[in-house]
């Protein structure tokens, strides 16, 4: 969309000229801006800002409403396809979704997270209640008309503040890993704890910040939830905690729910921020393994563990190079469903949380991605397959989704990798060796051509030596 300033048509003739310039397949706004009877109030002069790239919003103070996907972005083909994508997965947060079955399990787990968060405040229930209640009525006011009637005072209360304790618990212990989000897995399932950041930013799945802004307030009065928050979107951002300690992310602001925050953060981060970009990679952090063939290409060889090993999957750094073990497996034409309801299994509540067969399909689905790479799992004794082809592999393990997996062992593996790959000298020996010496025929050719040029470098200096 492109906005233009324009001078108001004076005469029949300019006008239908205008209209034929304005017709093109991109949208053009024309903006008045010589006529003394339009007075742009500031919100529609920062508007125009904000489209022509002079600026950020700075008013946060306007009337908002929670609103709905638009209608019309869920009519064409693609928006049909991505409409699951704007509806909760997991937990309902708000009006709009309450009540579904399908998220009736997070109903209950809401309880357990109030009671998490009076212990973390020091406060009674019947007080975080009060506190939410003093700002029911303006919370109410933010819905689309009528989507709250169904709720009395009190219901609509009761709702806002379980949605509110969920949601800031989850903030405040996500970015460091404490032990109690992990309840998350036991009362949701791995993959339901996989898709509540996913739910917590979704634009019918909010409450407005009005609500969880007095909750911040009394949980951390020193700062108003100003860190807490900080570390959230970095870590939303980056996959780690980054802090950006001259960010202030609620400074000024009057969101109307966390998404918005979440957006004017998002749009305001620097587009070359040197300290970040030397201290975090995004990519690197949170990329997938290397395949077998581009690690063995760096000098990191597959090897199988003993049969004394308790570990399926560990990394060994030596000098020069590195050794990814991992356990040997057969692949048989049943394999594939068994991996599949092993998943599943680990996906479902109350369930051990290890994820130790997700893990290990996430990391092998990495390594082989074309028929080279089962060739060398087969070569070292790693990968036994009766498939009909080596091919038939690669399909098994690209076909297999993995929503979860232990990031304790996945980061511990990929740290170790990363490390060995940082070290500039050991990259330069193995890239001397494979590049020079990766097979018998380029060892021979590369002696052969230092046989040659030192036979030549010793032709030429007896050359010219001078003789007695």
């Amino acid at each position: 969309m492109c906005v233009r300033f324009t001078k108001e048509p004076s005469n029949a003739l300019e006008k239908e000229t205008s209209m034929k310039m304005a017709e093109s397949e991109h949208v053009m706004l024309e903006i008045p801006c010589n006529r003394p009877d339009d007075h742009i109030c500031s919100e529609a002069m920062e508007w125009v800002n904000c489209l022509t790239g002079q600026g950020t919003p700075k008013s946060y103070e306007r009337e908002g409403r929670m609103e709905k996907v638009p209608p019309l972005l869920l009519k064409s083909e693609k928006g049909r396809r991505n409409s699951e994508y704007y509806e909760p997965a997991v937990v309902s947060i708000g009006p709009y979704h309450h009540n579904r079955p399908a998220l009736a399990r997070a109903e209950k787990y809401k309880l357990i997270t109030l009671e998490q968060y009076c212990l973390r405040t020091k406060e009674t229930t019947k007080t975080l209640y009060n506190t939410v209640f003093e700002v029911v009525h303006d919370a109410r006011k933010c819905y689309i008309d009528g989507s709250t009637d169904a709720y009395s005072n009190h219901e609509f209360n009761q709702m806002m503040l379980r949605d509110a304790c969920f949601i800031l618990l989850y903030i405040e212990l996500m970015p460091r890993g404490h032990a109690n989000v992990f309840l998350n897995n036991e009362y949701l399932g791995a993959i339901g704890f996989a898709n509540i950041k996913r739910d917590l930013l979704l634009l019918e799945n909010q409450i407005p910040f009005v609500v969880l802004e007095v909750l911040l307030k009394l949980r951390f009065p020193r700062d108003k939830g100003e860190e807490v928050l900080n570390k959230f979107f970095n870590y939303l951002n980056y996959g780690e905690v980054v802090m950006r300690k001259d960010k202030k992310v609620l400074e000024y602001k009057r969101p109307l729910h966390l998404l918005e925050l979440y957006r004017s953060y998002f749009i305001s981060l620097p587009t070359k921020d040197k300290t970040l970009y030397e201290n975090f990679n995004y990519v690197k952090r949170n990329r997938a393994f290397a395949s077998v063939t581009e690690l063995k290409a760096r000098w990191i060889f597959l090897r199988c563990t003993s049969d004394e090993s308790t570990s399926d999957m560990e990394f060994n750094a030596y000098c020069c190079y590195g050794e990814f073990m991992l356990a040997r497996r057969a692949v048989c034409p049943y394999t594939k469903a068994i991996y599949l309801n092993m998943i599943a299994y680990e996906m479902c509540p109350h369930t051990p949380n290890d994820l130790r067969i997700s893990t290990y399909i996430r990391v092998m689905k990495s390594l082989i991605l074309q028929r080279a790479d089962v060739k060398e799992l087969l070569r070292n004794n790693i990968l036994l397959h009766s498939l009909g082809s080596d091919e038939e592999v690669v399909k098994m393990y690209d076909e297999f989704e993995v929503p979860a997996v232990n990031y304790y062992m996945f980061n511990q593996l990929r740290l170790g990798i990363e490390k060995l790959n940082e070290s500039k000298y050991k990259t330069w020996v193995a890239e001397l060796m494979t590049d020079y010496f990766g097979s018998p025929w380029k060892a021979l050719g590369s002696l052969v051509a230092a046989a040659i040029l030192v036979s030549s470098f010793v032709q030429t200096y007896c050359a010219l030596k001078p003789r007695d």
